[in-house]
């Protein structure tokens, strides 16, 4: 065939090809070549969620989980993508952490002190940078943390505690707790503090191995429902909320608004259902975490689960980055003002139809029955 005759052939079968890809209206339509066989998804995303069961104010990433909220929104962002959603359970903030940095998490629901401690890793190291977009749950003015004694114990008051050993996780938020509560019964100087996880300090309380340990939900509950322990003091006596929330791999966000934002209307609609269906939300969170039903049950009336920030919050977070100041935790100044942005939060409300937190709002105290 001459040279011209075939280059004609070649014209006239691209034309053809094209024939098949042309609309109706005219316009070009989906490149059967660019899809993979079958119709599957063009693509598979895959995200990775870092929760902690044994933490009852991060449950609503519980109800998240369970119900595949996550996914359904994702789904709508981009209905031709395949979305791998992976839940990772840690039995604490510093694996949480570690993790993050390491790049293996995009997400994660964790405690104050954890994320606040997020936050400075986001300044201090090179490869990692952080945003805290919302919170999960909170404990209002110290609800859901406890010093428990041992069933059988001779101590009946706080101030019984003078010359006694108490345990609790160095650096928590019950550790905060608990020097508060010391604080205010004039007890710093008069008790000895030791650092003990959450499972040992719970097995010391069963064993009769130490005075008291302080922590916080669902353990205090799971003692007094097992009978090991009771409640010497309620962490509700010291007046300072402990709040639970969300971290993010920053630069995972700025390149993944629409997931961000997946995400966020994800948290806002578990949350509601929280408050809506409180029977059915304690069997979700007894089967994701393995805690007794009573004791779930208990969870959802003492958690306020609220992503919204407000000004109280800010205070919070101030008072314990002090607390870890104090410490020697930090490496470096947490500036909250740029550590949080809600602006993701609040777009995903009012894509919900949910205008969020007006300024004045903020200053305000929690509005019962608007959580977000």
């Amino acid at each position: 065939m001459p040279r011209k005759s075939a280059i004609i052939a070649l014209f006239l079968l691209i034309l053809l090809a094209l024939e098949g890809c042309v609309k109706p209206d005219g316009s070009l339509g989906d490149n059967p070549a660019a899809s993979s066989a079958g119709g599957s998804p063009a693509k598979t995303v895959k995200i990775t969620i870092g929760y902690q069961s044994p933490t009852a104010q991060t449950w609503g990433a519980l109800i998240m989980k369970d119900k595949k909220i996550f996914e359904k929104y994702l789904k709508e962002a981009e209905p031709d993508t395949s979305f791998d959603v992976e839940w990772f359970d840690a039995s604490a903030g510093t694996v949480l952490n570690n993790n993050m940095i390491g790049g293996k998490i995009q997400l994660a629901f964790m405690g104050d002190m954890p994320l606040l401690l997020n936050g400075v890793k986001g300044l201090t190291q090179s490869n990692y940078h952080s945003v805290f977009l919302a919170f999960d749950g909170k404990g209002v003015m110290g609800r859901n943390q406890a010093i428990i004694v041992p069933k059988e114990s001779g101590i009946k008051d706080i101030k019984d505690l003078a010359g006694h050993t108490v345990s609790t996780p160095i650096g928590s938020s019950a550790h905060r707790m608990l020097l508060d509560a010391l604080r205010l019964n004039g007890l710093l100087d008069k008790v000895k503090i030791v650092d003990q996880g959450v499972t040992v300090g719970m097995q010391s309380i069963e064993q009769n191995k130490i005075a008291a340990h302080a922590t916080w939900e669902p353990y205090p509950g799971l003692a007094v429902q097992k009978g090991a322990g009771k409640i010497l003091y309620d962490g509700a006596q010291t007046n300072i909320d402990y709040l639970d929330g969300i971290v993010a791999n920053q630069d995972w966000v700025q390149g993944n608004k629409a997931y961000t934002i997946a995400f966020m209307k994800a948290l806002i609609e578990s949350h509601a259902f929280i408050v809506k269906s409180p029977d059915e939300a304690a069997q979700i969170f007894e089967r994701e975490s393995g805690f007794p039903l009573e004791v779930c049950k208990e969870m959802t009336k003492s958690i306020r689960f609220d992503a919204a920030v407000y000004d109280r919050d800010l205070k919070t977070l101030e008072g314990s980055i002090a607390f870890l100041r104090s410490l020697g935790k930090l490496e470096e100044d947490l500036d909250l003002k740029t550590f949080i942005n809600t602006t993701y939060l609040e777009e995903a409300a009012a894509s919900l139809k949910r205008p969020y937190l007006t300024e004045e709002q903020r200053k305000s105290d929690y509005i019962a029955g608007m959580e977000y």
